[in-house]
């Protein structure tokens, strides 16, 4: 596990850009590079993100994002397309949440807004020991809203 860098940009892009990954985001169009490499510098240049990237004996395997904003922390998880199924999201959003915890005490509650037809980001949540605090719709999807509750699982 280690801190994003600007030299992520063309990995975490095409993470980004995986038709598994836009069918599950909130924003289904494809991410041009550019727009990407503005939005990362200004990630990486924020006090409120901490994005980390995950590796697996020096393969890259995923990144886990935290964005927050008052006392709450949204939380984006992307597992690479080619090591998907194999139990590196669950492991990856347990560290992250035990690193952000060890920065952050508990002043910032740990959430994730998950589609509810993303049935895999909803067991890793539930697995990590989030709880459904409620739903919204966000440009006509369901969204399920969960919270970390009580301890690190």
């Amino acid at each position: 596990m280690r801190e994003a860098r600007s030299s992520d940009a063309e990995l975490l892009w095409r993470w980004a850009n995986d038709p598994e990954t836009r069918a599950n985001s909130f924003s289904r169009a494809a991410i041009p590079y550019a727009d990407h490499v503005a939005w990362l510098e200004r990630r990486l240049a924020s006090d409120a993100t901490r994005i980390w990237i995950f590796a697996d004996e020096d393969v890259p395997v995923g990144q886990v994002r935290f964005d927050v904003s008052s006392a709450v922390a949204e939380i984006a998880v992307t597992v690479a397309p080619e090591h998907r199924g194999r139990g590196y999201g669950k492991a990856m959003l347990a560290q992250a949440l035990h690193r952000f915890r060890e920065q952050t005490g508990d002043r910032v509650k740990p959430r994730a807004s998950v589609l509810a037809k993303n049935a895999a980001s909803l067991r890793l949540f539930r697995a990590c020991g989030f709880e459904v605090i409620g739903s919204e719709r966000r440009d006509g999807e369901q969204v399920v809203v969960l919270e970390l509750s009580g301890m690190i699982s």
